[in-house]
């Protein structure tokens, strides 16, 4: 959707121009759309303190006109089938706590960068921001035990989710006052470059652990689901039969030293496949430049230069299809 109206209302832009930081800002979106709903998932449902709150929220949008105990009843009808997808996303009692500790850790690790800067890229939140702070604030923020784990460990990034939603501006960094004279309080006037990306395609140091965090967890996933999408395109997909499962099978992969078994979903490779294309727009220097700073990662440059032709896949009506490849006879 904020690609769709971006180039309808480019003003004020939430992607950047510059090279390494519009890939940063696709990276983060993706990590915080594909990966991060993991954790949160473990922490609605595997708390059944969270119970109440969830019963109320989800039967107060499927039955809003009916009383707070009937509401809470039905709502279970509801919920039961998210609840349901757990173990076909690797979330069970074996990962849980591995999921808790990895979220900690990057609680700890936002905070360093909030404590720096008011946003991922700056002064001015980027399309990593909303992803991610899209996530944050349904469920991190929101429900009961993960709000609270969010709020006493680390408050600047309940503030930034605030701050994200609208609802407490004053948090922000850039949102300083002073008082007049005559005693009122007037908001400072930062210089206008404090309210924009970071000059000269900076990507700020404190990023770094929260992206290597990314490429470590998520980054075998990935590239594991390419090796399985196109043995599968390969097997099953024909001119006449392009539409693609919600998944295809199940494949291994291991978090902080614990193995499960998840879903093998080509969505993922529909989201890959848009940081790719890209970095392969970007100009050959502009390319050189990307390369620099993903060679610090763990799998950054595979994630960037890996070649998706044999496993592309479109969007039709919300329905994923394999873009079968015509072969060259030349």
């Amino acid at each position: 959707m904020i690609s769709f109206f971006e180039e309808r209302y480019p003003l004020p832009p939430v992607i950047p121009k510059t090279s390494k930081q519009k890939i940063v800002s696709s990276l983060l979106e993706m990590f915080a759309d594909e990966w991060l709903f993991r954790p949160i998932l473990h922490y609605r449902w595997s708390y059944p303190e969270n119970l109440p709150f969830l019963k109320e929220e989800f039967g107060r949008v499927a039955f809003p006109t009916l009383g707070t105990k009937e509401r809470s009843d039905l709502a279970e009808n509801v919920y039961g089938r998210y609840k349901n997808l757990l173990p076909l996303l690797g979330i069970t009692k074996k990962t849980g706590p591995a999921f808790e500790e990895s979220w900690k850790e990057m609680l700890d690790e936002l905070t360093a960068h909030f404590d720096k800067h008011p946003y991922f890229l700056g002064g001015k939140p980027c399309v990593g921001d909303f992803a991610f702070a899209g996530m944050a604030y349904t469920n991190f923020f929101r429900d009961p035990i993960p709000g609270y784990l969010m709020k006493t460990r680390a408050p600047l990034v309940a503030a930034w989710v605030e701050n994200m939603n609208g609802h407490l501006p004053h948090a922000n960094k850039l949102s300083l006052h002073e008082v007049t004279e005559d005693g009122w309080l007037m908001r400072e006037d930062l210089p206008e470059e404090s309210r924009d990306f970071c000059a000269n395609d900076y990507i700020p140091e404190t990023l770094f652990p929260i992206l290597t965090r990314f490429f470590t967890e998520f980054g075998p996933i990935l590239l594991s689901t390419k090796s399985y999408l196109e043995k599968y395109i390969k097997e099953n997909i024909t001119a006449d039969k392009t539409e693609l499962p919600r998944s295809i099978g199940e494949q291994e992969f291991t978090l902080r030293g614990v193995t499960e078994v998840t879903g093998i979903f080509p969505f993922y490779v529909w989201k890959w496949q848009r940081v790719v294309d890209l970095y392969n727009s970007l100009p050959f220097c502009e390319r050189q430049a990307v390369d620099n700073l993903m060679v610090q990662f763990p799998y950054g440059l595979q994630i960037l230069k890996v070649n998706l032709n044999q496993c592309r896949v479109q969007r039709i009506n919300n329905i994923l299809h394999a873009v079968k490849q015509v072969k060259s006879h030349l």
